[in-house]
């Protein structure tokens, strides 16, 4: 798939242009030449295909920003002054507005690869083979999916948009219930589960499977969260679990090594490739200590997502895990010693600013064996069987086994699954929403902003957080959709 991305770099500026997007919710193609008119072979239609998977880049850059950085995982740093990167401080501090350019680009991002996902998937009678039109549908839905499903779990009830419209017609749409996205999402991911691919070979290795959208299929069902979706969620979860082919690398640190991408523990990611292609990756430099120069990685950081205090304290003292998540200190150029927490998750060897080389990891097998392990424990409490795949995934970090009597209720397990995934997932955007999809949003951010910031701090007055409402939980409609649209509704609270 990245050999597939690098040789159509050149060829996307076409496809970006034929369906770029303005105006509302920015599904309005602009190019001259006309969607309908370009697509008129299999080859073409693939063409869009990448160009849907190329852009969850702009997608994946603001992500982090709604929801690692409004979790307890991470802060912006303190060295930012009262009056710099204030985007940034409002949604990690919560006091976020429906002007901040994070809520909004996220927004836009999302529905441009749903744009680009319906333009694939209203042009596949050109397609002569059967078996690659269901394919590139599957791909093509699992894509609006995973950016519908993101929306509504941050934005509550939004536009559910399943066909090309034009600007008239996206300035009079109305926001949708959440139950009208999960009819779509659900839908969507399992056409894909039903017709993917197992897998692929070659070039083509990458690009979304059946097994990529039964895992993401299970955790809409449980996020959904009625007896039938989550009766639902453990059936499918468990056929991931056994039937995938997916296995925990022996080694945490070799599922992030740029030189083993696509292994057997990942499912999906979003595809990176340095090289100044266009395809390189910018979260190293984006998570690196502000003043380390070159001395973390090519051309220094911008330290926007500082791992907070509480996350040293989660991990035991031989738990592989947490270097590999963050390191706590760097060696400057002069040889100097700094003592600061910054991600490193994400660094490689690259040469130019922002083209690093690491994937980003959206789903893999450790995943699927916790979502399974939740699954049950919500339908039959904590079994031995749940039990025994979160002591899976705390063995290969070498951690001892979760013993039965420490879990036997319900709600013991639920926070042991909580406190594990923290760890597993750290930085990789899980934690905000394994809270909200727990319900644990408020109590547990309340509790963040309690011991590690004490409301009001007197040395960073500017930083100071109070207490979160379940409102807060939603991020605000953008405001330029309400001034479109002034029938719009914004969420409650903003």
């Amino acid at each position: 798939m990245k050999t597939t991305l690098i040789k159509i770099a050149a060829a996307l500026l076409l496809i970006n242009c034929i369906v770029s997007c303005q105006d509302a919710i920015e599904l309005e193609p602009i190019s001259d030449i006309g969607a309908d008119s370009f697509y008129s072979n299999t080859d073409e239609v693939e063409l869009a295909l990448i160009g849907a998977y190329k852009s969850l880049h702009l997608k994946q850059l603001d992500e982090w920003v709604v929801t690692e950085l409004r979790s307890d995982n991470t802060q912006l740093s303190f060295d930012n002054s009262q009056n710099a990167n204030v985007p940034y401080r409002q949604l990690d501090r919560f006091v976020s507005n429906p002007l901040n350019e994070f809520t909004t680009s996220y927004w836009r991002a999302s529905y441009r690869t749903i744009g680009q996902a319906n333009h694939v998937l209203e042009n596949l009678a050109v397609v002569d083979d059967p078996e690659v039109a269901a394919q590139f549908e599957g791909e093509a839905r699992f894509l609006r999916a995973h950016s519908l499903f993101n929306l509504t779990r941050l934005y509550g009830g939004v536009f559910v948009v399943t066909e090309t419209i034009d600007a008239s017609q996206a300035r009079n749409l109305e926001r949708q219930s959440v139950a009208d996205a999960y009819a779509v999402i659900l839908e969507d991911l399992q056409f894909g589960y039903d017709n993917l691919p197992d897998s692929y070979s070659g070039d083509d290795v990458g690009r979304v499977t059946k097994w990529a959208a039964g895992l993401e299929l299970g955790k809409a069902l449980l996020t959904q969260g009625t007896p039938q979706s989550v009766t639902q969620a453990e059936i499918i979860l468990r056929d991931v679990v056994n039937m995938s082919g997916g296995r925990l690398l022996d080694n945490y640190e070799d599922v992030f090594d740029p030189n083993n991408e696509m292994n057997d523990e990942v499912f999906f990611g979003v595809r990176y490739q340095s090289g100044l292609v266009g395809l390189g990756s910018p979260f190293a430099n984006l998570f690196s200590p502000r003043a380390s120069e070159n001395a973390v990685v090519f051309g220094g950081g911008e330290e926007f997502n500082v791992p907070t205090e509480g996350m040293e304290d989660i991990y035991a003292s031989n738990d592989p895990r947490a270097r590999v998540n963050f390191s706590v200190s760097w060696i400057d150029n002069s040889g100097n010693l700094n003592e600061e927490r910054f991600i490193s998750k994400y660094n490689g060897d690259f040469n130019n600013v922002e083209d690093a080389p690491n994937d980003w990891i959206i789903s893999r097998y450790a995943d699927a064996l916790l979502l399974l392990a939740e699954a049950i424990n919500e339908n039959s409490g904590p079994t031995p069987e749940a039990i025994g795949y979160l002591n899976d995934v705390r063995n290969r970090a070498g951690q001892s086994d979760v013993l039965d009597a420490n879990v036997d209720t319900f709600f013991e397990f639920k926070l042991a699954l909580e406190e594990e995934r923290r760890r597993e997932f750290a930085f990789e955007n899980h934690r905000w929403f394994d809270l909200v999809r727990t319900g644990r949003a408020v109590a547990v951010m309340n509790e963040h902003f309690r011991t590690d910031f004490q409301y009001n701090d007197p040395d960073a007055p500017f930083f100071n957080t109070q207490p979160i409402q379940e409102f807060q939980t939603l991020l605000p409609i953008p405001q330029y959709e309400i001034d479109l649209n002034p029938s719009v509704a914004q969420n409650v609270g903003y």
